[in-house]
């Protein structure tokens, strides 16, 4: 059946591009490479933090309602000098010389004071879309990442099937060398023939043994690495058909410039045009709309001191001293004169930043043009080669018809019709790999114009 359906794809070269590149196993797998991803769920993780962080700064103009409390005890030794006063009647002095006060007291005080940012200066807006582009350059650059991970799965399902064709073609090749050896033993009973051409078909078919333990442990390392993309355990793997065919690019006529990475590197230089804006606004004024409920109470406090006349000591006390409520409501701002060029520093290096950017944008975009080209050439390159190997492979499967004949009608050595098998096998395998190569260029052209992604492959 394989057979049948490559003869019909070099006769009718377009019946393969109205297939389907992927088959829905490999869809599948794929879709479960991407959600098992470490570094794709670690990248998810740092786009859920910046979501984080730009909402933190939208946020400064959420009010917000705090309340301080404190309780004191207090006690004072106070020695006052007042001008001396003469009463104008008895002429008593008063507050003569140094007066001496002992005062200790219990203070509580208690605040609930709301706020809210009225105006930032500019630097919330402008630091809140610099953080929103940063995520998009972010996201791009995820883009990219998973098709890296794309990529590395179909070429493991190339790589498997590869080895198949190859396992499959060896075995078709050991099957003829047995039917040739069982003829070749027969005619050594009847002189027909002699040891030496069994002696040669028995080193082939060693050989091709050889070469299916070589396939069986490439096999086996494959379909553990898929395990280890997939999640998919190896048995199940194992019963998955991949298919090895040309890959046919539907309307494929975007550019380089859809590339992930110029995306990215746009959204970068317009966040640093955002930083920019932020910092050269740094010198506007924070305005900042307030509220403060206070309560406060001054208790059991106590004060001595002399008499002025008699000099006897005076106690007074005091039970409490209370204040509720007590509010302050009002409107304050602060503005950033001189901060010692900070501001203009931060201008300078963000500029540099940006510039920076710009050149990485204009030197990403020379080289991914370059790509794009090599890319778009070495596919349709690839299409060509496939049909010529195709060729090659009819010519080498008639070359073997003809050479098994000749043989059992001893024209040729068992050399020869040794060499059209190994002719015809390489033939084979040598198609196959071509179209291995082609598949790949298609996920080279598809990654330089940045349309290797799931969607896409559906």
């Amino acid at each position: 059946m394989k057979k049948l359906h490559i003869f019909f794809l070099f006769i009718f070269p377009f019946i393969f591009y109205a297939q389907q590149n992927l088959t829905s196993n490999e869809l599948k797998l794929i879709s479960l490479s991407l959600d098992k991803s470490y570094e794709l769920k670690n990248a998810y993780n740092e786009l859920v933090m910046d979501s984080i962080d730009t909402k933190v700064i939208k946020q400064n103009f959420i009010p917000t309602l705090s309340m301080n409390g404190m309780y004191a005890y207090g006690a004072s030794n106070i020695n006052v000098d007042i001008p001396t006063f003469t009463l104008p009647i008895s002429g008593t002095k008063l507050f003569e010389g140094e007066s001496e006060f002992d005062v200790k007291g219990n203070f509580f005080n208690t605040n609930l004071t709301a706020k809210a940012l009225l105006f930032s200066g500019l630097q919330v807006s402008y630091g809140a879309k610099a953080n929103n582009e940063k995520i998009k350059a972010k996201n791009y650059m995820l883009d990219k990442e998973k098709a890296d991970i794309i990529k590395d799965v179909i070429d493991t399902f190339d790589k498997i099937e590869l080895l198949k064709q190859a396992e499959l073609v060896l075995s078709e090749s050991e099957k003829r060398l047995d039917k040739e050896k069982e003829k070749v033993t027969k005619a050594i009973k009847y002189g027909l023939a002699i040891p030496y051409d069994r002696q040669k078909i028995t080193a082939a078919e060693l050989n091709i043994k050889s070469k299916k333990t070589e396939i069986y442990g490439n096999l086996d390392l494959l379909y553990l690495k898929l395990e280890m993309l997939t999640g998919k355990d190896v048995g199940t793997l194992k019963a998955y058909p991949f298919d090895l065919s040309p890959w046919n690019l539907y309307n494929e006529n975007s550019g380089f410039t859809n590339r992930p990475e110029l995306k990215a590197l746009d959204a970068s230089i317009e966040a640093f045009n955002y930083k920019l804006k932020m910092n050269k606004n740094a010198f506007l004024p924070k305005v900042q709309a307030f509220a403060t409920l206070s309560y406060f109470n001054l208790f059991n406090a106590e004060t001595s001191f002399d008499g002025p006349i008699t000099g006897n000591p005076i106690d007074l006390d005091l039970n409490h001293f209370e204040g509720f409520p007590t509010y302050l409501l009002g409107v304050g701002f602060e503005w950033e004169l001189f901060n010692g060029l900070k501001h203009s520093n931060e201008i300078q290096k963000t500029t540099i930043e940006k510039d920076i950017a710009q050149n990485r944008k204009e030197d990403a975009s020379e080289k991914l043009e370059l790509f794009e080209k090599k890319a778009r050439i070495d596919f349709n390159v690839k299409n060509q080669q496939i049909l010529l190997k195709e060729k090659e492979k009819e010519v080498a499967f008639n070359t073997l018809n003809l050479a098994i004949k000749s043989y059992q009608e001893g024209l040729i050595s068992i050399s020869e019709r040794l060499e059209a098998e190994t002719d015809y096998q390489n033939a084979v395998l040598e198609y196959y790999k071509m179209i291995a190569m082609q598949r790949k260029a298609a996920l080279e052209l598809l990654i330089a114009t940045g349309s290797l992604n799931l969607t896409n492959l559906k």
